[in-house]
């Protein structure tokens, strides 16, 4: 196993503040869930010279209006409203266009700006699609992440990378350890992307139970895969591994609540503002691993400080620190989860009967109940709208609640123990002054006050999808 440096040696900077005072980062996958608050707490919290952010066009738009948009969030109002100079700090964000398929996946220019510049490689990006297929998972999961690898060992300032992994890379053991697995069937991914090219689409199908094996899906596979490509190729680095769990809303920081997508918990929870009432398939006996992404991005830049601080003692034959920022001590189980979340509703009778309105069984039977009730209450609801004129919504809605419960059923189905002793050493390490910028300690979190604002964040981000729904009608 990989150990982070924690007894405060020569190398390390005197404070994680300090560590990022003027120094240059490079942040990969910004557009998403984690990439926004990251950034975000980097630009209010923070006195960086320059964010670089790796962003490609899409839908015709390029990468320095994707930025523009992403400024434009609610997420960054504390910056907006309350910093003495807002334009000049979001002048800090730089967007990179880049092309993640090609070789050179930014221009020459770009490319020596970055080389001459960045200190910090911060990399985000992924795949989150459970259900890709695997040469999909790994192009983006590990072959873009070996691309940008590639250009980062040849900064001439580099002081730390950190790979975002997941809790769940080694989710084929009961017992997931804070080091990497190497045990990728077929002799490593790279034998895995030759055999699949020369299959035809029916072979590939029926090869990937094969290529899983224990592994629930592509996107546990291919992070897997990332895992040992970093350890076989760059472990000459100052590079880290952090592993979160499933990442829900945000605890306190910009916004207590916030979140902008429905993935996941917030997809299911879905049902629940809606009034009605459904069963996941799990046990509700079983630990239910997840962090605020404040907490997660707070962790997540402590780790690249540490990273660095052990770049003065790498050896020749280093192991790849890696960090579960998961804990077995302050974990809610999965038949709490519906009765926590019920306490962010408005009305003392919603409070009551939500604790009731969400939750897991261990009988398929009764989850098939709920699944057929939940389809026709939808199917009817759908009926009512035909009837007076408007397109029909809530079975489309059922589909992508039943497709999020899909996804996450193998993981409310087991459960894991996690070793966090490099998580609880680094923190451990902190100093008071760091601590009260970045709080990450999960194991004295309090899931109760968190709740309070965890259903009227999602509600609050169901708002602005109809707001923008309704703006591009107009």
């Amino acid at each position: 196993m990989g150990d982070i440096i924690v007894s405060g040696p020569a190398g390390r900077p005197s404070s994680v503040v300090n560590f990022y005072k003027d120094s240059v980062v490079l942040i990969t996958g910004g557009t998403g869930f984690i990439g926004k608050v990251l950034i975000e707490k980097i630009l209010r919290c923070f006195e960086v010279k320059r964010i670089y952010l790796l962003l490609r066009e899409k839908r015709n738009v390029k990468a320095a209006d994707r930025l523009k948009e992403i400024f434009q969030e609610p997420l960054f109002d504390t910056i907006r409203n309350n910093h003495r100079d807002p334009a000049g700090t979001f002048a800090k964000v730089v967007a990179i266009n880049t092309n993640f398929t090609q070789d050179q996946i930014i221009s020459e220019t770009d490319r020596e700006l970055l080389l001459s510049e960045v200190t910090v490689v911060l990399n985000v990006m992924a795949s989150v699609k459970f259900n890709e297929c695997i040469e999909a998972a790994l192009e983006t999961n590990v072959i873009c992440s070996r691309k940008l690898f590639d250009m980062a060992s040849r900064m001439k300032h580099l002081k730390s990378i950190v790979h975002v992994s997941t809790f769940y890379s080694t989710c084929d053991r009961s017992d997931i350890k804070e080091q990497i697995s190497n045990d990728i069937p077929f002799g490593g991914h790279d034998n895995i992307l030759q055999i699949l090219s020369h299959l035809q689409e029916q072979e590939k199908v029926q090869l990937t139970p094969l290529i899983l094996g224990k592994m629930p899906n592509s996107y546990t596979f291919s992070k897997k895969c990332a895992e040992v490509m970093i350890q076989n190729h760059y472990n000459h680095l100052p590079i880290a591994i952090f592993r979160p769990p499933i990442v829900v809303s945000a605890y306190q920081e910009p916004i207590p609540g916030w979140v902008d997508n429905f993935n996941g918990l917030s997809g299911m929870c879905v049902a629940l503002i809606q009034g009605r009432v459904y069963r996941g398939y799990g046990d509700p006996s079983y630990r239910c691993h997840t962090v605020p992404v404040d907490y997660c991005v707070s962790a997540l830049l402590t780790v690249a400080a540490e990273a660095a601080a052990e770049r003065a003692e790498i050896p020749e034959q280093r192991k790849v620190p890696v960090i579960n920022f998961a804990t077995d001590a302050n974990t809610m189980l999965w038949g709490e989860f519906g009765r926590e979340a019920a306490a962010g509703c408005e009305t003392v009778l919603g409070r009551f009967f939500g604790r009731y309105a969400l939750g897991v069984t261990t009988s398929r039977f009764v989850h098939r109940l709920f699944v057929w009730w939940f389809i026709l209450q939808a199917a009817f609801a759908d009926l009512m709208l035909v009837l007076v004129g408007k397109k029909r919504k809530h079975l489309c809605m059922v589909n992508r609640i039943m497709a999020l419960e899909e996804a996450a059923c193998h993981f409310s189905q087991h459960s894991w123990s996690a070793e966090n002793a490099n998580m609880r050493a680094i923190w451990a390490n902190l100093s008071a002054e760091d601590r009260k910028v970045l709080p990450f300690d999960i194991d004295s979190l309090d899931w109760k006050d968190y709740f309070r604002h965890f259903l009227p964040g999602i509600k609050a981000a169901l708002e602005r999808c109809l707001q923008r729904r309704k703006s591009k009608c107009a």
